[in-house]
């Protein structure tokens, strides 16, 4: 969304650089612009390694401002950066996190050959550098690397507004929703399901999981139904939808959205479900709480504590009238913090400098 987005608002003649591996057809449908464009590379060797270094010996020239993710891979991301300065020092790099809790303990470390390295990019080749929370943001502010102003907190953002008059946020169902990789070891969703199963008296409301998911959690599901046969008409599991406007119905119609995550860099899902007034039920992880700060609506809950969920849902349940919040006061909060286009001008902003 960051080069489409950059392309569409600011004139940049953005593209992503990628291997074919699909045929991105939806993006013909929602990410449509003249300025935008997928620009594809060939797997000319056994190592992707060497085509980016490849791509960057053919392009760097062309290139004003050089995008690129996380610094897992200190060695070659300082080889890309060099390649890319040596041949276009007055281009940019920005390098965007996409960091968790794990990835800026690792970057905060002040000691040894690596940090070392690290602190040489950060000085001499970074441009500008994102997070995406303000815990993490100051985590990284307050370590011994240096940032020198070029640090910025620069959370995940959303662009639905385009949908806005097709769908409708007023009529909400009695609806609890979860959007992920569903039955993954970090979305934990298992402990979301244990939950559900031990409300007393759900009423009206019934469990919406949506996402892709591999066999070994459909054995679990298969299991569940079989220990608990009277939830297979309360808990619907809808898959994979590449449909994005597919999902978003799922989020206006849902009254609470529940993430159970136990570690996320940012967690999208989050942003998406607040956009539609969804009470949010989330652990401590990722944005939840800057995503909590701007609409007030929600709470936290601790990771894989499947008492303190089920009593927490339970209440939300027995007592929604108390909860209930005008979604669309919700979504011109979220717009106005979290939308790419607010976002991005703030990187628009930092890279002109």
């Amino acid at each position: 969304m960051i080069p489409f987005t950059m392309g569409k608002l600011f004139n940049y003649q953005a593209s992503i650089v990628t291997y074919p591996n699909d045929d991105y057809s939806y993006m013909d449908h929602d990410l449509k612009n003249k300025n935008f464009k997928l620009n594809f590379i060939k797997k000319r060797f056994k190592n992707h390694k060497y085509d980016i270094i490849l791509y960057l010996l053919r392009n760097s020239r062309s290139i004003d401002v050089l995008h690129v993710f996380h610094f897992h891979d200190t060695l070659n991301i300082l080889i890309y950066f060099l390649i890319y300065k040596s041949m276009n020092w007055n281009g940019k790099i920005y390098a965007k996190l996409d960091a968790d809790y794990d990835l800026t303990t690792f970057l905060a470390e002040d000691e040894g050959f690596w940090p070392s390295v690290r602190n040489f990019i950060l000085k001499y080749l970074v441009d500008v550098l994102s997070v995406e929370t303000e815990e993490n943001y100051h985590r990284l502010l307050n370590s011994n690397l240096n940032y020198q102003g070029k640090l910025i907190y620069m959370p995940n953002g959303v662009d639905i507004h385009i949908k806005k008059n097709q769908i409708q946020t007023d009529n909400k169902k009695d609806y609890i929703l979860t959007v992920g990789r569903l039955g993954s070891k970090e979305k934990a969703t298992e402990i979301l399901l244990e939950a559900f199963s031990k409300i007393k008296d759900l009423k009206n409301w019934k469990l919406i999981l949506v996402g892709d998911f591999e066999d070994q959690f459909q054995d679990y599901v298969n299991e569940y139904f079989q220990n608990n046969p009277n939830l297979k008409e309360k808990v619907y599991l809808a898959g994979f939808i590449e449909d994005r406007e597919k999902i978003y119905q799922y989020y206006a119609q849902s009254r609470i959205f529940c993430f159970t995550s136990r570690r996320e860099s940012f967690g999208i899902a989050l942003v998406e479900a607040a956009y539609f007034g969804n009470y949010l039920v989330s652990t401590d992880v990722g944005g939840a709480r800057d995503v909590l700060k701007v609409t007030e609506y929600g709470e936290l809950f601790e990771i894989d504590n499947v008492d303190m969920l089920t009593n927490r849902l339970e209440d939300l349940i027995n007592n929604w009238r108390k909860y209930e919040s005008n979604p669309n006061q919700k979504m011109s909060l979220m717009e106005e913090n979290f939308s790419w286009s607010h976002l991005c001008e703030k990187l628009y902003k930092k890279l002109s400098e």
